[in-house]
């Protein structure tokens, strides 16, 4: 009976020391990342992660203006990565808003907060792997101006709570008013409203005349940053603006895959 005990009490022992042995383990495979910005570069992180994602990205995001980062979200949209934003409602009308932008390359999965206050999440979740989240607006004042924080967190219960948030946000505070005022302002003719069927929509008005457009307006083509659409306004000032529209194929930055990009996505390419 000693020993029968004694084996009992040896046998709990070990079970709790393999128990422990798996709670550190656990543990130490989870990681969290901080970054600063004006030292650690964290747009160059959020672009990166976006780039290495295979199957979603769930962005809840108070402000969205960066260029860069948005140009990312229109890659991996091409590479078939799902993708859900969802955004406060000063998105809306915010005059460098990346809203619609994201109408007009494509993106659908897009939501607007019904909060009649603000929406003042910052974070995504990508792939189930990671959470992005911290002061830090996807914007470039963020970036190069203010003093803010970003975390880049793998802990699957801390994913697992940021998830569920984004799905409460996502199917329970939405705006359908907002989101249509959204489609007006990107120049759509008529998008579904999020959750009806795509056989209801008419295709967009992918138009732009490249000796009139602005910079913003630029950006809206595949494949055309910051750098390159300075070179397309550039390029017209300094030859009395483009005589055809495949003369854009001579500015630094173009070339024949971008144009049959824009063609192959349906946009009309103008001079006049």
């Amino acid at each position: 009976m000693f020993n029968y005990k004694k084996q009992i009490k040896f046998t709990f022992i070990v079970l709790l020391i393999i128990n422990l042995l798996f709670i550190f383990s656990f543990n130490a495979l989870a990681k969290t990342e901080v970054y600063f910005s004006l030292y650690d570069d964290p747009e160059s992180t959020i672009i990166k992660s976006i780039d290495d994602s295979k199957e979603f990205i769930n962005i809840a995001m108070y402000t969205f203006t960066d260029r860069e980062i948005a140009q990312a979200i229109i890659r991996a949209k091409d590479r078939g990565v799902n993708i859900k934003i969802y955004l406060d409602r000063s998105q809306v009308n915010a005059k460098y808003s990346k809203s619609r932008y994201f109408i007009n390359n494509g993106i659908e999965g897009i939501r607007i907060s019904s909060n009649n206050s603000i929406m003042h999440n910052k974070f995504a979740v990508i792939d189930n792997k990671i959470v992005i989240t911290g002061s830090y607006n996807w914007t470039a004042s963020a970036g190069e101006r203010n003093d803010e924080n970003l975390l880049v967190i793998n802990d699957n219960n801390i994913i697992e709570k940021y998830q569920n948030q984004f799905n409460n946000l996502w199917n329970n505070k939405y705006s359908t008013e907002r989101y249509q005022e959204l489609i007006s302002k990107a120049g759509i003719i008529s998008l579904p409203t999020p959750g009806t069927s795509k056989e209801t929509s008419t295709p967009s008005n992918k138009t732009i005349n490249i000796n009139t457009a602005s910079l913003e307006e630029l950006d809206c083509l595949w494949g055309i940053g910051k750098i390159t659409a300075q070179n397309i306004v550039d390029y017209r000032e300094a030859c009395g603006g483009f005589k055809t529209p495949e003369e854009i194929k001579l500015v630094d930055g173009i070339d024949n895959k971008k144009w049959d990009k824009w063609k192959l996505d349906g946009w009309l390419i103008k001079v006049k």
